[in-house]
C-alpha cells in the first residue's frame, strides 16, 4: 500500500467505543484496516458510527488486535439529506428485501417499514431476518458516505405503519397517481413519507386507506415496475426535489 494511502470507504465504529479525541474499531473493521488496507501507525482513515457523526482519523496505536484511531476532525451528519425520508414497502420476496434495503440507503433514506400487506403473502421480518438487514443497510451506508443509519422495522399491516408516523408530506406510487410535479422548497423540516406497494400493488381497500391518511398518489411512468423499482423511482424524484 502506498504510504498513507486513504481506504476507499469509511470504518464503522460504535457509537460507545468514541471517545473525546480517540475511536476503536472493533475487530472484524480493525483487520480490515490492518490486513487489507496494510495500515501503519499515522495511516488516515475515516469512520462512521451510524448517529451522524463522521470522523477523519490517524491510526494511532493497535491494542488486543484492535486499531484505536485518533480523531484530528469530526463532521457531523456528512451525507444527509435536508429532511428525512421515511419509506413505507408492501413487503415483497425476501431478494427483493434485501436489494431495496441495498439501493436506498445510499439514496439517503431515514427509515425502511417492511409492512405485510393483503398481497403479501408471508409474516412481517423476524429478528434475525432484520439483523441480516442491519448488515446490509450498514454496509451500504459505509459505500455512500452516510453518517447515519437508517431504522428498519416490519410492520404487521399499514394501520401499524402508518401509526408510527410522524406529520408530514406523503405520497404513495400509484398506477393511477398524477405525474410526479418538482415542489418549491418549503422552510419546513418535516419528514417526507414515501408508500410503495408489494408484487401485484396494494388492494383497493388499502390504496383508500392511504390517501384517507394524506398520502398523494403519484405515477411512476406507463410501464410496470416491480416494487424495488418503484422503491427507487420514487426515492429518486423525492430527492432530486429537495
Amino acid at each position: 500500500m502506498d504510504k498513507h494511502r486513504l481506504p476507499d470507504t469509511p470504518f464503522w465504529v460504535e457509537p460507545e467505543s468514541v471517545g473525546e479525541d480517540r475511536l476503536r474499531l472493533s475487530s472484524e473493521e480493525s483487520h480490515h484496516l490492518l490486513h487489507v488496507f496494510r495500515a501503519k501507525e499515522g495511516t488516515p482513515f475515516e469512520a462512521t458510527d451510524g448517529r451522524g457523526g463522521f470522523f477523519a482519523c490517524v491510526l494511532d496505536s493497535v491494542e488486543r488486535r484492535a486499531a484505536v484511531g485518533r480523531i484530528v476532525e469530526r463532521r457531523e451528519d456528512r451525507g444527509e439529506l435536508p429532511r428525512p425520508i421515511e419509506l413505507l414497502v408492501g413487503m415483497p420476496e425476501w431478494r427483493a428485501v434485501e436489494q431495496i434495503v441495498e439501493h436506498t440507503v445510499p439514496l439517503g433514506v431515514t427509515s425502511i417499514d417492511l409492512v405485510v400487506c393483503e398481497r403479501t403473502g408471508r409474516d412481517a421480518l423476524g429478528p434475525q431476518r432484520l439483523e441480516r438487514l442491519l448488515r446490509v443497510a450498514r454496509a451500504a451506508l459505509k459505500q455512500s458516505r452516510r453518517s447515519r443509519l437508517p431504522e428498519l422495522r416490519s410492520s404487521e399491516g399499514l394501520r401499524n405503519a402508518t401509526g408510527c408516523l410522524e406529520p408530514g408530506e406523503r405520497f404513495l406510487a400509484d398506477p393511477d397517481g398524477k405525474p410526479f410535479e418538482p415542489r418549491a422548497p418549503k422552510s419546513s423540516q418535516g419528514p417526507i413519507h414515501l408508500a410503495v406497494g408489494p408484487p401485484g400493488g396494494f388492494s383497493e381497500e388499502e390504496r383508500r386507506f392511504l390517501l384517507d391518511e394524506g398520502f398523494a398518489s403519484i405515477s411512476m411512468g406507463p410501464s410496470r415496475l416491480t416494487a424495488e423499482t418503484a422503491c427507487l423511482s420514487l426515492l429518486s424524484l423525492t430527492r432530486s426535489s429537495l
